[in-house]
Parts: C-alpha cells; sequence; structure tokens
C-alpha cells in the first residue's frame, strides 16, 4: 500500500513540476513578445548597444524549450518507476551550460533593470513595465523552485528506486548553485520588488 502510494504521490509531483514548466515557457515567450515590441523601430536608436534584455534570455527560452518537451515526453507516459533525475542532471551540469545562463542573467538583469526604467518609461504604458518585471522575477525564481519539486519528488522516491540517487545529485547542485549565488540572487529579487 505504501508502495502505491509513494508511487502515486510521486507521479502528481512530476504532473505538477510539468504545469510549472509548461507556465514558465509560457512566461519566457511572453518577455520575448514585449522585447520585440518594445526594441521596435520606434525605440530610440541611442541606446541600440545596450539592450534592455539580458542577452542570456534566448539561450534560456530554447533550454527551457527543450526541458519542457522532455519532461512532457517523460511524465505523460509516466512508468511505474518514473525517473526525473537524469533531465535536471542535464540541466545542472557544468558541460551543459544550463546553470550558466542564469548566472550571466541574473548578472546582467540590474543594468537591464535601469535601462528599462529610464528609456522605455517614456515609450511604454506602465502596464507592461510592471508585466515586465514581474516576469523578470519569475526567472530570478526558477532555479529555488526546481529545488522545491526535486525535494518534493525525492521525499517520495524510496532509496532502492533508480531516480533516488540521480535526484539526490541534481538537489545537491542546485543547493550549491543558489548558495553560491545568493548574494545576486538576493539583489535581483530586492530590485524588482521596489520596481514592481
Amino acid at each position: 500500500l505504501n508502495y502505491f502510494f509513494m508511487a502515486a504521490k510521486r507521479q502528481n509531483i512530476a504532473l505538477e513540476l510539468l504545469e510549472s514548466e509548461r507556465k514558465y515557457v509560457i512566461n519566457l515567450s511572453l518577455i520575448l513578445k514585449i522585447k520585440a515590441r518594445v526594441q521596435g523601430p520606434d525605440v530610440k536608436r541611442s541606446t541600440k548597444e545596450r539592450s534592455f534584455f539580458p542577452n542570456s534570455l534566448r539561450y534560456l527560452v530554447q533550454q527551457h524549450v527543450d526541458l519542457l518537451h522532455a519532461l512532457q515526453e517523460r511524465v505523460l507516459s509516466w512508468p511505474r518507476q518514473g525517473i526525473l533525475g537524469d533531465i535536471f542532471l542535464k540541466l545542472t551540469n557544468d558541460e551543459n551550460n544550463g546553470l550558466d545562463y542564469y548566472v550571466a542573467y541574473l548578472r546582467d538583469l540590474p543594468e537591464c533593470i535601469s535601462l528599462i526604467h529610464v528609456v522605455i518609461l517614456k515609450e511604454v504604458e506602465d502596464e507592461i513595465k510592471s508585466d515586465l518585471y514581474i516576469l523578470f522575477f519569475h526567472i530570478v525564481q526558477r532555479i529555488p523552485e526546481y529545488l522545491i519539486h526535486l525535494q518534493n519528488v525525492l521525499k517520495f522516491t524510496e532509496q532502492e528506486h533508480p531516480d533516488y540517487y540521480l535526484l539526490l545529485v541534481c538537489v545537491q547542485r542546485l543547493r550549491v548553485f543558489i548558495s553560491h549565488y545568493s548574494l545576486l540572487f538576493q539583489c535581483n529579487e530586492d530590485l524588482l520588488i521596489q520596481k514592481r
């Protein structure tokens, strides 16, 4: 009975993770839509050397579209011994640069926010600007959210399960990443909350 409960619980958490990834990808594509609008021909060209949007954004979008596809494939045909850890190992793997894009994003964001605040202020209605800050905020919070999701999956994964060790490594990597860049996370969160 306990085994079936754990398996059902894992599957539910996997579905929640999939759903949150789907929403995240929608948010990322909204940013690209706003970007296309904002960086249209109307915006003064004097600022064209400096981007209003972190350069890593397009890599993040691509990465998460791929991640979403991988999750969909896996979660929608979930076997009894469903595995998620390998997908996130790829994301957190040093060779894959997945987390590097987040570091680049966090480093570029403060400058982008001040540019948006100063330059786009005149061009764009406040509502869009505040939407943009909320969407930027989602990106800052995404890695900590993965940690929570994966810890939840791990909670309902027995040690003999083939996913257990993979999840453990991912959770460890995410923890190290978040603590290593905690200042960067904090500074961006504060900035976005203040702008909002």
